[in-house]
């Protein structure tokens, strides 16, 4: 996700070409809109395809650092953990583990070089569980009986928005550093008004779009999707920086790598389906 709690405002979104990123994420929106049209099977092929990218270009990264990510098992994750999840729910996400493990041991007790086995394997371990698995819990969401579409929707909205609330209230009002170390633009009171704007997001999408849904739910949802995104996006911020990296990549102008683009989503999808399902 972008630095959203900056305390300056800038045409470029701190570098960032915003033209470029508003395009980009209209044409992100279509495609996750019209796939929820029809239905789980569309919404898995698509996150799986943006999940199979970000692995391809987080690996690019790691290994360009003398990290190299076993690529081959990572995507074959993506895919085994996408499509067993569609077809046997949170099962799905124990085979995809499965063969995320097995599948990285076995490459590296065949490998006849066998150098840096335990950096390579810790990096694969890492991106796995960052990207296919976090980004599975979309599967489930969707899958929710007669709410999973909205529900999805409610969790991605709430959380883009939070984002989005962030950065602008930051913009304006930031003050209060939270963890200048990490990421030195976000602020406590751009923080806050990235929740409030989630909660805000949330309450009118069950109100307008579906009013089956219980309002205070939706804001239970929405509250935990904000909190959890920002986390996310904290924590990706901790890893370029112990990297020295700007961003995981270039596949989205305007807004970095598929990693920096959803970095808060992944971190918020799980939470957003536990509440969901306690709720």
């Amino acid at each position: 996700m972008t630095d959203a709690t900056t305390t300056s405002a800038s045409s470029d979104s701190g570098g960032r070409h915003l033209p470029s990123a508003i395009a980009i994420g209209v044409v992100l929106a279509v495609g996750f809109i019209g796939s929820m049209w029809y239905g789980a099977a569309a919404v898995t092929v698509f996150i799986g395809l943006i999940i199979v990218l970000a692995v391809v270009e987080s690996s690019a990264q790691l290994r360009a650092r003398g990290t190299s990510p076993l690529v081959v098992v990572l995507i074959v994750t993506s895919v085994v953990m996408a499509g067993a999840t569609l077809r046997v729910g949170y099962l799905g996400q124990v085979v995809g583990l499965l063969v995320l493990f097995f599948g990285s041991a076995v490459w590296l007790m065949a490998d006849p070089r066998r150098d840096d086995a335990l950096a390579r394997l810790g990096a694969t371990m890492l991106l796995g569980l960052w990207l296919p698995f976090l980004a599975s819990f979309s599967i489930l969401i969707v899958g929710l009986e007669e709410e999973g579409r909205f529900a999805l929707l409610l969790v991605i909205a709430a959380t883009a928005m939070s984002d989005i609330g962030a950065y602008a209230v930051g913009s304006l009002v930031g003050r209060h550093k939270i963890a200048p170390r990490l990421s030195p633009n976000k602020s406590w009171e751009g923080f806050l008004g990235g929740v409030a704007i989630a909660v805000g997001t949330g309450l009118g999408l069950a109100t307008w779009l579906y009013p089956e849904f219980d309002d205070v739910r939706a804001v239970v949802v929405a509250l935990a999707c904000a909190v959890a995104g920002f986390g996310g996006d904290l924590f990706e911020s901790m890893v370029k920086r112990d990297m020295g990296i700007k961003d995981f990549g270039s596949l989205l102008p305007g807004h970095g790598g598929a990693l920096d683009r959803f970095d808060g989503i992944l971190a918020a999808l799980p939470f957003g389906y536990v509440v969901l399902v306690i709720t």
